[in-house]
């Protein structure tokens, strides 16, 4: 780990920069608009809305508990403090930026904590991204490839120290395309096996650690008609980051990425959401680095790792439909898979997901939702999930 002091400490004042600059005077602002909240009275307000404008003023300032569950991780609780604030005095074009705190622990052992931020400057010009997190959280996998069952799962004690950052500049009037440079480091300095591993027995990189530091560009196209909770737009990201030594990394390999996401607002409120997602890995790469397939965004019902190669594909669509007030409810699908390259990639084998959720909206002024998840997968995969915004 001590070879990678110097650019863990230039990463790591990066990362948190953008997650921690910026949080006093975004409190600063949450707490003036709590008080002309607060402070202001309407005639004719029903009891249901004005305590649930109350509970959004709360939402600000109280850390919120969430709960998870998965068959590999166990029970998880936790303390999670999230709020949408515009942080510039004067403008008022600016998406809200987003700050986020997490500290979870599970009944398996899972300990994480994680700060994030995504920072939207000068009228939506530019578009700064960041995380820093320390994670101690044994992973859990099937081995590698697509044709794994639960018959071969495993559990891998692994200790990181992760920050990812980007930062994007819109080239156009309607800011609808951004370019910029994304980063990747993390440093798994603690790898606990056993001597009969799928790892140890194939000698599979990353087996005894080290770390990994990259960096590329990043394209985006944007046409949404809101950042947290779209209705209409289109939005496609693609990135592209080289990790090698000379940037601090112990591994050699090249990582792309492409996300196609689609909205359609067919009547009223409601939406159906489409979205791709592919990521192609090539070269030296460990097996946390591999392309993973489920997580509480993509294929909700398997756990995030379980099933991974260098290469992934996966779809979801998801309706999401308002029910009452401040209260809706969604119901989405996925199928995906993984395979050693894109020559390998076929429709055969593929998995599948679904389920459905309840949506609780927890800032109006942002229509940013309180997430609550219920998936299911195939080889009696499940997993629960709550968060905040929409998985994508």
């Amino acid at each position: 780990m001590k070879n990678h002091l110097g650019s863990l400490l230039i990463i790591a004042l990066f990362s948190l920069s953008l997650s921690l600059s910026t949080t006093t005077l975004a409190q600063d602002r949450s707490q003036q608009q709590a008080a002309d909240t607060l402070t202001s009275e309407s005639p004719g307000v029903s009891k249901f809305d004005a305590f649930n404008k109350k509970a959004e003023v709360l939402f600000q300032f109280i850390p919120f508990p969430i709960y998870s569950y998965s068959q590999e991780t166990g029970q998880v609780y936790g303390l999670v403090k999230y709020n949408l604030i515009n942080i510039v005095r004067g403008d008022t074009v600016s998406t809200a930026s987003s700050f986020s705190a997490l500290a979870s622990a599970s009944s398996v052992g899972q300990i994480k904590f994680v700060l994030g931020s995504r920072v939207y400057l000068n009228e939506d010009r530019v578009v700064l991204q960041g995380e820093a997190s320390y994670i101690d959280f044994p992973q859990f996998f099937l081995g590698i490839g697509n044709d794994v069952t639960r018959a071969g799962l495993e559990e891998i004690s692994t200790k990181s120290l992760n920050f990812v950052n980007s930062a994007l500049f819109t080239i156009n009037e309607p800011k609808t395309v951004y370019v910029g440079v994304a980063q990747e480091f993390r440093d798994y300095y603690e790898v606990e096996k056993d001597s009969s591993s799928y790892l140890v027995q194939n000698e599979v990189p990353g087996y005894e650690g080290g770390a990994i530091s990259g960096v590329g560009p990043a394209v985006i196209y944007d046409t949404r008609d809101h950042r947290y909770n779209s209705r209409t737009g289109s939005y496609v990201m693609s990135s592209y980051k080289y990790f090698g030594g000379y940037l601090g990394s112990d591994f050699d390999y090249g990582s792309f990425t492409l996300d196609m996401r689609k909205f359609i607002n067919p009547w009223y409120e409601h939406v159906i959401g489409f979205q791709a997602y592919t990521q192609l890995n090539t070269g030296e790469v460990p097996f946390y680095s591999l392309a993973l397939l489920g997580g509480s965004e993509r294929m909700r019902g398997y756990y995030e790792g379980a099933i991974r190669d260098k290469a992934i594909a996966d779809v979801q669509v998801e309706y999401r439909m308002p029910i009452w007030k401040i209260f809706g409810i969604v119901a989405f699908a996925g199928a995906g898979r993984v395979a050693p390259d894109y020559k390998s990639m076929t429709l055969d084998d593929l998995w599948y997901s679904g389920g459905a959720g309840l949506r609780i909206m927890v800032d109006s002024k942002n229509r940013a939702n309180l997430r609550l998840d219920f998936g299911w997968g195939e080889q009696n995969a499940k997993a629960f999930v709550v968060g905040f915004t929409e998985s994508f």
